[in-house]
């Protein structure tokens, strides 16, 4: 009837197009079990991606590195919309459904009123007979009292039932109400890439792809007045049933008590005017039940004249699913070298890099019964070929070198990237779609510095962004402080952990822990990263191979 079911599909394709900012965060197991830090302490293959610089920054026992292949997914759930989704679709959602199209056993919220509005009328007639027909006062009373019997057996029927509907409406419609708006963040990365570290000279090849979405479901407030409608509409109209029914109760009675006249008694309670406007009461009554109109303060009429309305039993919704996308893949050349500069050893390395940047703009109705394809958003796909570059400096200082300085320029080009303006249907309209328009994705420069300790067991690393990220769409600035902790056991096996904080929003900081094996230059290195507040918060997972020698 308001396609409940719908409006939980809703919720869950708004999984399907998550959003996130756009932070300094590759994808790699190593950086994101120490926090995702690396600016001053990447080691040669992961440099590319932290600071290309960081190559020329390489021992002289290091030689060729490989990583093939580094994959990377996290998601993040600001406003805990997940948690609240799945209330809905497990306990909300099922309720209100069986409560307005039944459940085959119970009748539903229609069915239920159209059995209502059959009694009425079969009441209307039998109170007009009484009053008009000329046939045994015995056979009047008795249909009258039958009539108003079966009516009174369908508001009692329907009277908890609308309760019950009003109830669960109401916290239906207040968590919907809770995540409209909300964004769900989420990405995903792939990568290889290939170094030669060196003093005198150092490159890498790189080649990378992640995808960053921003969506959300925005549910209107006309549609969720109309699911709060249901059972105030419902209740008036029960209500002046039953004060029709209560006259006509009363009439019987004092008909039924008066042997010696009951027709003139019956025909006086009838005809009473206790309103003295010339309108008997029954009558206004009966007029306000056959007449009954009921429309939502958003506008959706739900009765008309006694009778549920088409838009009210099968409503055409105009809340809308919504995303945005930017996938970008890449392909980049690092070349660093080190310089003496003032009599320090200055590293400086660069990375250009060729990118194909895709857009994507994707918007349907939440009561769109066809099936989600990719197509549907691969439709909105628009493509750009562009050039960028990656600029980064790190220098060694302190007792035996051990302590690295960073600083890390990425994309110093920028880049601002189109997205389709793109048509929805609505209820409010539904023969002549809206225009959702589109807009840009802006890939600005971003910049981080780091300090980091390492003595070949022990690596401690600090990064900090040092401008505020902004996001693709919806959802919240980053700007992040992270530290990271790496120990090395016998060359073999390596123990990591870290913490994120970013300091352009609260609550929205993560912890990290992660391993890795290399028996015999074979890397394998796993990281996990989670809110410490609640897992559902932010979560990612990280997996890479390499092979270094």
């Amino acid at each position: 009837m308001n396609k409940p079911s719908l409006l939980a599909m809703a919720v869950a394709l708004a999984y399907v197009t998550t959003p996130l900012a756009a932070p300094f965060m590759p994808m790699d197991a190593r950086g994101m079990a120490m926090g995702h830090t690396g600016v001053a302490s990447a080691q040669r293959a992961h440099a590319p991606a932290y600071n290309p610089s960081l190559l020329a920054q390489a021992d002289d026992s290091d030689d060729f590195a490989l990583i093939l292949p580094q994959l990377g997914v996290q998601v993040r759930d600001e406003e805990e919309l997940a948690q609240t989704a799945e209330d809905i679709s497990d306990d909300l959602q099922p309720r209100l459904e069986r409560l307005i199209d039944g459940d085959g056993a119970i009748p539903g919220y229609e069915e239920r009123i159209e059995s209502l509005d059959a009694a009425i009328r079969a009441f209307d007639v039998a109170v007009r007979n009484a009053l008009n027909s000329s046939g045994p006062i015995d056979q009047r009373l008795d249909d009258l009292a039958t009539t108003n019997t079966a009516l009174r057996s369908e508001l009692d029927d329907i009277e908890d039932s609308l309760q019950e509907v009003n109830s669960v409406s109401t916290e239906l419609t207040d968590a919907l109400r809770s995540i409209s708006g909300n964004p769900l963040s989420g990405r995903l990365g792939v990568a290889a890439s290939m170094a030669f570290p060196g003093k005198q000279f150092a490159a890498a090849v790189s080649v990378r792809g992640k995808a960053m979405f921003s969506g959300r479901a925005l549910f209107t407030d006309s549609d969720l007045g109309l699911i709060d409608a249901y059972a105030p509409a419902g209740l008036q109209y029960t209500r002046a049933a039953q004060a029709a029914s209560d006259d006509v109760a009363r009439a019987l009675e004092l008909a039924q008590d008066s042997p010696g006249q009951p027709e003139v008694i019956l025909l006086a309670e009838l005809n009473r005017d206790d309103n003295n406007n010339g309108v008997r009461d029954l009558e206004e009554n009966l007029n306000n039940i056959l007449g009954f109109d009921f429309t939502s303060e958003q506008g959706v009429e739900i009765f008309r004249d006694g009778t549920l309305t088409e838009e009210a039993s099968d409503p055409d919704l105009d809340s809308r699913v919504e995303g945005v996308g930017i996938a970008i893949a890449e392909v980049g050349l690092s070349l660093a070298r080190e310089f003496s500069i003032a009599d320090r050893a200055v590293a400086i390395g660069v990375t250009p890099k060729v990118q194909r940047v895709s857009t994507f703009h994707y918007v349907t109705e939440v009561d769109n019964e066809e099936e989600f394809e990719i197509d549907d958003i691969e439709d909105s796909r628009e493509d750009y070929s562009s050039f960028n570059m990656d600029i980064g400096a790190s220098m060694r200082f302190g007792h035996l070198s051990r302590i690295t300085a960073g600083l890390m320029i990425k994309d110093v080009l920028g880049g601002d990237y189109d997205y389709q303006a793109t048509e929805v249907r609505t209820g409010l309209n539904p023969a002549n779609p809206v225009t959702v328009k589109g807009g840009t994705i802006s890939l600005d420069p971003q910049v981080r510095a780091a300090i980091s300790y390492s003595d070949g067991t022990t690596t401690l690393a600090f990064d900090l962004d040092l401008i505020e990220n902004d996001p693709v769409a919806y959802e919240i600035p980053t700007q992040y402080a992270a530290f990271g902790a790496e120990f090395d056991l016998w060359n073999t096996l390596q123990l990591r952990g870290g913490y994120r904080a970013n300091l352009a929003a609260t609550d929205s900081d993560v912890m990290s822990a992660g391993f890795g094996i290399s028996p015999f230059g074979i890397h394998l290195d796993i990281a996990v990263v989670a809110n410490p507040s609640k897992l559902e918060k932010e979560a990612g997972v990280a997996l890479e191979t390499g092979f270094y020698f």
